[in-house]
């Protein structure tokens, strides 16, 4: 049986991947050079201002769950991650670049996870 440590684990884990994730597009120079690395162009000012709100609010969110990995908070993240992944999946019927499927299967591998850890431990 999982218990509430293994809802801690697999938080505090999902917290660290995307903190490691997320942390290149905090800055407008970092998210520019993150895009070109992974192929995906960029139309301008408003693209990066998006993707650096982006990048801000989910490395914030990842310290709030480091910090306090609390049931409740890693239940609104597996939602999250499943609306996340719809969005990966969206855009890669749309034509992004392939390289979201690599994210998309993580935001699965990680939803999966927290989701199994919460359901177990609910008895």
């Amino acid at each position: 049986m999982i218990s509430t440590s293994a809802v801690v684990r697999w938080g505090k884990a999902g917290a660290m991947y995307d903190l490691v994730a997320s942390i290149a597009f905090v800055t407008p120079w970092t998210a520019s050079w993150m895009f070109n690395l992974i192929g995906a162009p960029v139309s301008g000012t408003p693209s990066l201002m998006v993707a650096t709100l982006f990048g801000t609010v989910v490395v914030m969110w990842s310290v709030v769950r480091w910090r306090r990995p609390e049931p409740l908070l890693i239940a609104v993240d597996t939602v999250g991650r499943a609306l996340f992944s719809v969005w990966f999946a969206w855009a890669l019927w749309q034509g992004a670049t392939p390289v979201l499927a690599g994210f998309l299967v993580l935001e699965l591998f990680w939803g999966v996870a927290q989701l199994r850890a919460l359901l177990v431990d609910r008895g």
